[in-house]
């Protein structure tokens, strides 16, 4: 990685970047008053209501309920899990910005780091593969298997669809003098070999599928073995292995293309294989998706519900489509997302449905698509003898145990409004059907552990209660970032060791050493460059001027009266209320400490050792401030 980029090169990559648009590729973001503010849901915790807010003005983000905070080079720190030479490497590219060439003296000339390496040696074997599966005369079996299952040529190239031959030492190949096997290895494009020295490549003889993340860059990729080859494979597809750039628990393929339509039809439809993915996009659904040969996970729930309202998850129709449909529900019920099961009628996969019909008909069938808990239902109703008691005690259990099963539904709307269905259905006393519920939670102590601990995760998490001298640090910070220019006054008052609160001392010192060594005011946009990224400062910056916006602070100091002068200078009403009590607490704590001190000794004054004296010192230069001050609250 670069080592050694200036101060300013890095606010040349900041005011180079918007941090709404970088922000937007992740998290879906409404404007609110008036553009100066955009909302979304948070993608730092399970949050449920947009809590999410970016500041374009001041070039930072700030989550108000789990208080992560940052810039754009925290963003892509956090987001992409990156330190920061990276990150800063990351937007320089993206704003399409020359990266100085040399480090500080004794710095190394190699500023590649692994992961942009990666993502370097991944885009070169797309397109290496991509071109050979359109025109190499070695490709003509995988181009026969591309027309048989009826995909165009626009199609090819829009997916990067791609083909590695028959050669077990094609990449390696193909890289010489520009890639090491190093580089190769840490894409996901080779391995070692385990019975001796060497590599062997990876895809080989498959039809590839290119994996996209959500920032449109290729990452990893899918392979599918071709029916008429010569490699034979246990697995008719396979997928890269994790690594630092391909994460496939929260990865969806075709995310990238979809986006925009999810965002626009608040509905993702989310398919089981590349190809049936392909297919939707080639006929005009283009809000499909595809897991990456996992099952849907919760982090793909919480990723996908930051864009989409209701997700339809589409299976085969078979015995194998319906059981991976049944099994996949229980762990998103709870969440706040209008979750649909569709299975394709006729026994066919979606790809095999949409040769025969439009899209319209496709999106009119997922519109119909069942709520999960009711697919749920269904299913057991199918497989019970509805018309004997029996029968409706085992589809009652059934029930039961699956909402038992859905961790963080207890206690809820949802959960009432489900078993009120269930109730009616089979005809049974909803007390009853309660009372065996908890009955079948009590037995099931995974489901208890979970919530103490999740209940435990959160009230740790939650911001502790602020006391009335930490409300009087959060004002004066606040009454800083209103009114810089007060900062001269204040720093006459008091320093950071006056603040109880360890986050409110750092600002306040952060603030006070500009003013002193640097000459200039906190302003919001140099407090921003100041606090050099550190996602702490940040968040809480942005959460003092919130709350200063919200309690008109700048009113209240600029439009009252003022009190007392001050080396010239009239002193607010309000910031003498604000220090009174910082003031007070600092007399009260050291004259109590004093005191304390003076009790364990009966020496004289003169006999004093230096801390004793040195506390006195402090003392009396306390007070005799006070006295030539008037302003300050007694």
């Amino acid at each position: 990685m670069v080592q050694g980029l200036g101060d300013d090169f890095k606010e040349l990559v900041r005011s180079s970047t918007n941090i709404v648009d970088l922000v937007s590729e992740i998290v879906a973001l409404k404007p609110i008053h008036g553009g100066r503010d955009f909302v979304g849901l948070c993608p730092f915790h399970d949050d449920k209501n947009p809590s999410f807010h970016v500041y374009p003005d001041r070039q930072s983000y700030r989550c108000w309920v789990c208080d992560a905070g940052g810039d754009c080079f925290r963003w892509v720190m956090e987001i992409e899990r990156v330190p920061f030479p990276e990150a800063i490497e990351s937007l320089a590219r993206r704003a399409r910005l020359e990266i100085p060439k040399h480090t500080r003296s004794g710095g190394s000339v190699e500023n590649a780091s692994r992961k942009t390496d990666s993502l370097v040696v991944v885009e070169w074997a797309v397109n290496l593969m991509n071109q050979t599966l359109r025109t190499a005369p070695i490709a003509e079996n995988a181009r026969q298997y591309v027309l048989k299952r009826k995909l165009s040529d626009e199609t090819v190239n829009n997916f990067k669809l791609g083909y590695h031959p028959e050669d077990w030492n094609w990449f390696l190949e193909k890289a010489r003098g520009k890639f090491t096997p190093a580089q190769l290895v840490s894409a996901g494009l080779i391995q070692e070999r385990n019975n001796g020295p060497g590599y062997f490549d990876n895809l080989v003889g498959r039809l590839v599928f290119p994996i996209f993340d959500e920032r449109g860059r290729p990452v990893a990729f899918g392979g599918r073995v071709l029916p008429g080859g010569n490699i034979e494979s246990d697995a008719k597809y396979w997928n890269s292995v994790e690594s630092a750039i391909f994460q496939k628990r929260r990865m969806l393929f075709a995310f990238d293309r979809a986006r925009e339509a999810i965002r626009k039809s608040k509905t993702a439809i989310i398919v089981e294989g590349y190809m049936d993915c392909i297919a939707c996009h080639q006929a005009g659904v283009m809000n499909a998706v595809a897991t990456l040969g996992t099952a849907m996970t919760e982090e793909h729930v919480r990723f996908l519900r930051r864009f989409a309202e209701k997700v339809v998850l589409v299976y085969d129709s078979d015995d194998a489509g319906q059981q991976a449909a049944e099994r996949s529900i229980s762990r998103f019920l709870a969440q706040d997302l209008d979750l649909r099961i569709l299975n394709v009628p006729s026994g066919k996969d979606p790809a095999d449905y949409l040769e025969t019909h439009t899209s319209q008909e496709f999106y009119k069938l997922t519109e119909t698509a069942a709520e999960a808990w009711e697919y749920k239902l269904q299913s057991v109703l199918r497989r019970t003898d509805v018309h004997s008691l029996a029968g409706r005690q085992q589809i009652l259990n059934h029930m039961l145990e699956f909402l038992a099963e859905s961790q963080g539904l207890a206690g809820t709307v949802r959960e009432d409004m489900i078993l009120v269905n269930v109730c009616g259905r089979v005809q049974v006393d909803e007390r009853t059907a309660r009372k065996q519920l908890n009955e079948v939670r009590n037995k099931t102590q995974k489901k208890s552990v979970f919530r103490r601990d999740s209940d435990r995760q959160s009230a740790e998490s939650a911001p502790r209660p602020e006391n009335a001298i930490e409300r009087a640090e959060r004002e004066m910070l606040e009454i800083i970032l209103t009114c810089p220019e007060t900062i001269d006054l204040i720093q006459h008052h008091i320093g950071a060791d006056d603040f109880e609160n360890v986050r409110h001392r750092r600002l306040l010192a952060l603030c006070i050493d500009l003013w002193k060594e640097d000459g200039d005011l906190p302003e919001l946009s140099r407090l921003i460059i100041a606090a050099d990224s550190d996602s702490d400062l940040l968040s809480l910056i942005n959460a003092v001027v919130d709350g200063a916006e919200k309690r008109g602070i700048f009113r209240l100091v600029t439009d009252q009266p003022n009190g007392h002068e001050q080396h010239g200078t009239s002193v607010p009403n309000h910031l003498e209320r604000v220090l009174g009590p910082i003031l007070e607490r600092r007399e009260k704590r050291l004259n109590l400490v004093s005191k304390h001190l003076l009790s364990q000794s009966a020496r004289p004054v003169s006999e004093l050792d230096d801390d004793q004296r040195d506390l006195l010192r402090r003392l009396t230069d306390f007070r005799q401030n006070q006295m030539g001050h008037p302003s300050s609250t007694k």
